[in-house]
């Protein structure tokens, strides 16, 4: 089982009009709901790919209770929600169908007590002891919560969970120096981690082996269309590239790749067949406007056309 960390999650509000104007009144054709934040976004793509998960998530108020049966309706995920006091937050995107253009608006996120942590923290421990894999995805909504990675990786750990950490700013940096098994920033997250550019292919083997030095064993390095660099301390090491498509919605695309990944190593498959599996997945996902809504066999073309090669 792949059990998946959400600190943060949302309702994930999309509405569709044919152009926005300041000040205007708009009656929109489309309207979707869907729960949102990083780790359901890897539960649903683990879902589309045939595993099984679990996404625990930090809810409250109606929009939490929107978001639970959303994940547990909509996604067939099942739910493990901590309720606290605040409201989870909502975030409304307005998508003008005429000009391919996207307007989002946050809430922000809901107020988090240390005992409402102490009650995350205890809630995942119990949850991680049948996870083969647990994935700990995004921001959290309170300073409160900012070493919540760096309780649960050990909880992992000690319970023999594979972890990937994907995640940013001050809790990611914790969090790497808890130990996880695999991070997976992107060139942006990156780039804030470490304080500088990287802008040559160079660049971002420096920014990998970095991460190497922090005590990080396996590293992937998403870049976006460019695909993905993957590298095991001491031993492999990928450039993953994605065949060429017409991109409709690449949000969520990294979130698939994560959720490839804790698929591909659940399974035992090698690293490169991870990979491949995994870029394949954030290729998928970018091919529709909904996140994480593809196809096992869409993957599996897709994975015939992703390109890996090793680094010597």
């Amino acid at each position: 089982m792949i059990l998946t960390v959400t600190p943060n999650p949302c309702v994930d509000k999309t509405v569709f009009i044919a152009r926005l104007e300041p000040g205007g009144r708009f009656r929109s054709p489309k309207c979707t709901h869907i729960p949102g934040g990083k780790g359901t976004n890897v539960s649903r793509a683990v879902k589309a790919l045939g595993g099984d998960t679990a996404a625990l998530v930090i809810v409250g108020g109606h929009t939490g209770r929107h978001v639970v049966d959303m994940i547990e309706q909509q996604d067939g995920v099942r739910c493990v929600p901590v309720w606290v006091a605040g409201m989870t937050r909502v975030i409304t995107t307005v998508l003008e169908t005429d000009v391919h253009r996207q307007t989002a608006l946050f809430d922000p996120g809901s107020p988090v007590t240390a005992a409402e942590g102490d009650a995350v923290a205890a809630a995942f421990g119990r949850e991680v002891r049948g996870a083969a894999v647990a994935t700990f995805n995004g921001s959290v909504p309170d300073p409160a919560l900012v070493d919540l990675y760096v309780r649960c990786i050990p909880l992992a750990r000690e319970a023999g969970a594979f972890t990937i950490l994907d995640s940013y700013g001050e809790e990611f940096r914790r969090g790497i120096a808890a130990g996880p098994d695999m991070v997976k920033p992107n060139r942006e997250e990156a780039e804030r981690l470490l304080g500088r550019k990287l802008e040559t292919r160079a660049d971002c083997w420096a920014a990998v082996d970095a991460f190497h030095a922090m005590g990080v064993p396996l590293v992937v390095l998403s870049l976006g269309a460019e695909g993905a660099l993957v590298s095991r301390k001491g031993g492999t090491r990928l450039e993953v590239t994605p065949p060429p498509i017409e991109e409709v919605n690449p949000v969520g695309s990294g979130d698939a790749l994560v959720a490839g990944f804790a698929v591909g190593i659940e399974r035992g498959l090698p690293l490169d067949e991870t990979a491949r599996l995994a870029v394949a997945c954030g290729t998928a996902n970018a091919l529709s406007w909904d996140i994480g809504h593809f196809t096992a066999k869409e993957v599996e073309e897709l994975a015939a056309r992703v390109r890996v090669a090793a680094i010597v």
